[in-house]
């Protein structure tokens, strides 16, 4: 038989088994059996291949045809802009991961001689790719399968790059090494909901231990947050593949490390994929300012009266009309919150005075309340930009305004790090 009998064979084959790609994969096949690329067997299906090569390539689709991927058949999967080896026991990486690189690379392209760390390296692709990419850049992998670890030395000896990265055998909580200004990971994050429905050949062939992140799908995600808050620099990055559905769980698992969210990242199917965050303080400091807090409001529950609780004693009774709360009514621009300017000058004198006094923790807080008040009245603006449009003299001082209030925060908080500096 020739190329083109046995492609016609093999794709009718892999179509009665519910292949959707059976064409293609007939193609990829017959590559890796002849070892001649698919321009040659486009080009060339009248020719007759040998006997073992067309055995082979029959195997081969037995093997398709039972579910098993197309990357495990091959060994290998293209990446990024290389060939990484594979095998079964590691996920099969995906092109939406190839969100993370691309943004890390963004993040970092002025930046050198930094220190990156991998939480779940799988087959390497990841961590090898950002470093391939920055020649003075240096990594750590992790992760809590040997094969793992195995195939991305293997990985990182055919690209050269032994020499700048080390992998470790751990699971994530027990590791505990080097501080990083850069951490990346795709941890497992299917609930086990979702895991049921997903395709044979992932299910039947890819590692469930790579897949599954619990009942609600954030354990892994939970973990990974916590050993990267405590292993990254201040101000160092974090970028982090979720599921579709996850966003609002995880930036709050995020926050609640002290992180802010930079971006959010849409994958090619315009579903939230990658969160990219920066460390703005550590977890004891929050720890410490929670606690802080909670003391604080002790001694404010004496004698206090205010709009949405009645204070009597050492006793805290909540008002239960919510309905004439101003925090249960939605504001529109413009129509309330009228001291806005006065409120951001409130918070930030307070956030000067608790720095003076050395509460760095509680000056950021108030730093936080004059930068929403910010946001408020930058809306007011916004909401009366149409009625003084009408005016040309008025809109260019319009236009400066918004300038000023977009500066408020950073002037403010240069000023903060400043006095810190100082007082330090």
């Amino acid at each position: 038989m020739n190329i083109k009998s046995l492609l016609l064979e093999g794709s009718n084959i892999l179509k009665k088994n519910n292949i959707s790609t059976y064409k293609l994969d007939s193609e990829i096949l017959m590559s890796k059996a002849i070892k001649k690329d698919r321009k040659f067997i486009l080009l060339n299906q009248t020719q007759k291949p040998d006997d073992l090569s067309s055995i082979f390539f029959k195997e081969l689709i037995q093997q398709r045809a039972k579910g098993k991927p197309i990357a495990y058949i091959l060994g290998e999967k293209d990446f990024w802009k290389y060939q990484f080896k594979l095998s079964e026991g590691v996920l099969i990486p995906r092109p939406d991961t190839e969100l993370i690189i691309e943004s890390a690379l963004k993040l970092l392209r002025h930046k050198s001689k930094l220190n990156i760390l991998d939480i779940g390296v799988g087959s390497g692709c990841l961590l090898l790719s950002i470093l391939k990419e920055k020649q003075d850049f240096y990594g750590v992998g992790i992760d809590l399968s040997k094969k793992c670890i195995d195939l991305s030395k293997t990985n990182a000896a055919n690209l050269g790059l032994l020499n700048r990265v080390k992998f470790f055998k751990t699971d994530v909580d027990n590791f505990n090494y080097g501080k990083y200004d850069l951490i990346v990971s795709n941890p497992p994050y299917i609930n086990s909901i979702d895991l049921k429905y997903l395709e044979k050949d992932v299910i039947n062939f890819e590692p469930v231990l790579a897949l599954y992140g619990g009942l609600e799908g954030t354990s892994e995600l939970r973990k990974t947050i916590r050993k990267a808050s405590e292993l990254i620099k201040k101000n160092g990055k974090f970028i982090l593949e979720i599921a579709f559905d996850q966003k609002y769980k995880v930036i709050k698992l995020l926050n609640d490390k002290g992180f802010y969210i930079n971006k959010v990242l849409k994958d090619y199917a315009k579903n939230d994929r990658c969160i990219i965050c920066e460390k703005i303080w550590s977890y004891n400091i929050m720890v410490t300012f929670r606690n802080n807090n909670n003391r604080r409001s002790n001694y404010r529950r004496n004698g206090r009266s205010d709009r949405n609780y009645k204070s009597n004693g050492d006793r805290v009774k909540f008002s239960n009309n919510f309905s004439n709360s101003e925090n249960f009514q939605r504001k529109s621009p413009g129509r309330n919150n009228h001291n806005a300017p006065k409120l951001i000058e409130k918070y930030n004198n307070l956030a000067r005075e608790a720095l003076s006094v050395g509460d760095k923790i509680l000056s950021e807080n108030y730093f936080q309340h004059a930068d929403h008040f910010t946001r408020i009245l930058k809306e007011q603006e916004n909401f009366k930009k149409p009625k003084l449009s009408e005016n040309p003299i008025s809109s260019n001082e319009n236009s400066a305004d918004d300038e000023k209030i977009d500066s408020v925060q950073e002037n403010e908080k240069n000023n903060l790090e400043k006095q810190h500096t100082e007082s330090s």
